[in-house]
């Protein structure tokens, strides 16, 4: 089986190193060459364009930034979809809004290539392991073909969750993202209340372990917040982008999400601080700022 995967950035790169280690025969696309390049050294193939990888490949993975740039990947003149090769199953990995997966299904069909969505849960680390849960929607039909099932089971170890339409799998994957990302301001806010109290940050995160207070963040950050390191696993300019998309979907939908509102606007003051390319923890530098005075 031949697979390929375009974009190569944090997490597209965490699923082609994964690949390569169990041995599939990978063709890579970025439009950063480099990328490529570095692939090429690790034993993958690369090609000029999305379009040359589809007349190639079984099975096509997609992780791009944006939804405008999951839409060129697939539509542009030498996208995936100008000369697909017949039986082509692609799989978009993308954070997107809804729209745009559902604009990206149609012509997909329109096409016959086979269009699943896996979105995906947690982070760049899980992926590198092949340890990322996924959340499918589409066809449930192209979800039991067998390159599918290997493909899927090896970026996941088997942590699969069919959701039924694309438009549920995506919003599942909005709103998870969301309920992090404020619980993440949340964490960290408390974080800065108790420290004030003289209690340190290593001794906070191992006490709070034992109360309701504990959440996924406790384990995904402890070390980088110790040693105060703001190097992105998912950067802050991410979160406000997929935040937006959320509060795009709800007001589409008319179901307010009041605080996912807020919590959007510290993100944004993050950013504007110029730590947008920076992990989403560097929200402590504001809330520093904010919290002071005893």
């Amino acid at each position: 089986m031949k697979v390929g995967v375009v974009g190569l950035g944090r997490m597209g790169g965490a699923f082609a190193r994964n690949l390569l280690r169990r041995g599939y025969e990978l063709y890579v696309y970025d439009i950063v060459k480099s990328k490529v390049e570095d692939f090429i050294k690790l034993g993958a193939k690369g090609v000029s364009s999305p379009a040359e990888m589809a007349s190639i490949v079984d099975v096509l993975l997609t992780n791009v930034p944006k939804s405008e740039d999951m839409l060129s990947v697939y539509l542009d003149e030498n996208g995936i979809l100008r000369a697909p090769r017949p039986g082509l199953i692609a799989i978009e990995t993308t954070t997107t809004d809804i729209p745009s997966k559902l604009k990206l299904a149609e012509e997909c069909n329109r096409k016959g290539v086979g269009f699943l969505v896996a979105m995906l849960g947690l982070t760049v680390p899980q992926a590198e392991r092949g340890e990322t849960p996924l959340f499918i929607g589409g066809p449930k039909e192209l979800l039991g073909n067998s390159n599918v099932q290997r493909v899927l089971t090896d970026l996941s170890s088997g942590r699969i969750y069919y959701m039924g339409r694309i438009e549920t799998a995506v919003a599942f994957k909005l709103i998870t993202n969301t309920m992090g990302f404020a619980q993440l301001l949340v964490f960290l806010e408390g974080l800065q209340f108790i420290t004030k109290f003289g209690m340190s940050a290593e001794d906070f995160l191992k006490a709070a372990k034992d109360t309701a207070a504990y959440n996924y963040w406790f384990d995904a950050r402890h070390e980088k917040i110790l040693k105060e390191d703001y190097s992105a696993y998912f950067p802050i300019d991410f979160i406000i982008k997929d935040l937006m998309y959320t509060l795009e979907s709800a007001k589409n939908i008319n179901c307010p999400l009041p605080m996912a509102s807020l919590a959007v606007q510290f993100y944004i003051m993050a950013s504007g601080k110029g730590y947008g390319n920076e992990d989403g923890i560097a929200l402590m530098k504001i809330l520093r700022e904010y919290c002071k005075g005893r």
